[in-house]
């Protein structure tokens, strides 16, 4: 019997250990989104997004669907004005930097400052701050 109570634990801890690790995390955020601009054909950034608590600490994590226009600068921030309002001049006033995305295509997980607070923010943007080029937002809620 203990053998078979073993065998069940180490089993179960290996099924735990294979779930992404969100899937013990709380979505508080999410949302789709919306390019700015098409170029060729493509949109300049489309797909699924979620902010997730983990811990203690907050992850944005971009789904398998994301694709950006590969970019010299493109960076995520938080910004504390509503996704309509914002564009290429505007895109980086009051705004959180998050990081610059260094992959464009597909699941991307971003850490988030661990002391953000993220009732100061109304959106999720996505903008080249070398040219001052937005590339897409999404509300946050």
């Amino acid at each position: 019997m203990k053998k078979l109570a073993y065998y069940l634990s180490a089993t179960t801890l290996l099924l735990i250990s294979m779930l992404p690790v969100s899937a013990f995390a709380e979505v508080v955020a999410n949302g789709e989104l919306t390019p700015a601009f098409s170029s060729w054909g493509n949109k300049s950034v489309i797909g699924s997004w979620k902010i997730v608590k983990e811990d203690q600490a907050y992850v944005i994590v971009l789904g398998d669907d994301f694709s950006a226009k590969d970019g010299p600068d493109v960076k995520v921030f938080l910004s504390p004005k509503k996704a309509g309002d914002i564009d290429g001049s505007n895109a980086v006033e009051g705004s959180l930097l998050v990081t610059q995305i260094t992959r464009f295509k597909g699941q991307y997980r971003i850490d988030l400052p661990k002391d953000v607070n993220l009732d100061s923010y109304e959106a999720l943007v996505f903008h080249c701050e070398e040219y001052s080029k937005l590339w897409g937002t999404s509300p946050l809620r």
